[in-house]
């Protein structure tokens, strides 16, 4: 009899425990909030993953989204996520977000930041009729927010078109820094007239 009284009185713990195992899990679960993963079906199909004793190694990138977004914040991607997989993991737009001049389905590249502007904002109001963004007028903010471009980039676009302006969009090459794997990545987001 008194074998029974235990064996039952330890089901009963051991039962207690896995309701307080499942519940702590549970939690945690809820506090990865900090670092969040892409949609691996965004990644090109095609790609052959790289193997490291038989492993596949999977690259991360991170990313600033700001602006715009539910949630603002530095993100961590896997490389080759474009910028609708930063949206997503950011919460998504806010209502008058203004997304005419965002190519949603560019690349990320490590380190960039992205800026979602709102209807209303003086940078949207500054675009061209094509929602291009104007190199022989747009101040460096606007410039900015080009991919690849920061802050000493957009300085220095500023003073090559204080001396001359540009003539073409394939001129913004002339700019120490700016070669023709970053003009690739912005040529389509631009325009001299």
């Amino acid at each position: 009899m008194n074998n029974s009284v235990y064996e039952k009185g330890l089901a009963v713990v051991l039962i207690i425990a896995i309701i307080i195992m499942a519940a702590m899990g549970i939690k945690l679960s809820g506090k990865e909030k900090g670092i969040a993963f892409t949609n691996y079906s965004s990644i090109e199909q095609n790609e052959e993953p790289n193997k490291e004793n038989n492993k596949e190694v999977k690259r991360y990138i991170f990313v600033d989204i700001d602006g715009a977004v539910i949630n603002p914040g530095v993100y961590e991607l896997i490389e080759g996520s474009r910028v609708i997989d930063a949206i997503n993991l950011a919460g998504g737009l806010k209502e008058k977000a203004f997304t005419q001049n965002l190519n949603k389905a560019r690349k990320l590249i490590d380190g960039e930041k992205i800026y979602i502007y709102v209807e209303g904002d003086v940078v949207v109001e500054s675009l061209s009729e094509n929602n291009l963004i104007n190199i022989n007028t747009a101040s460096a903010n606007v410039l900015m927010t080009l991919p690849g471009i920061g802050e000493v980039y957009a300085n220095r676009i500023i003073d090559y078109r204080n001396t001359k302006k540009f003539s073409s969009i394939e001129e913004i090459k002339n700019i120490q820094g700016i070669g023709d794997k970053t003009f690739e990545k912005f040529k389509e987001l631009i325009t001299i007239n």
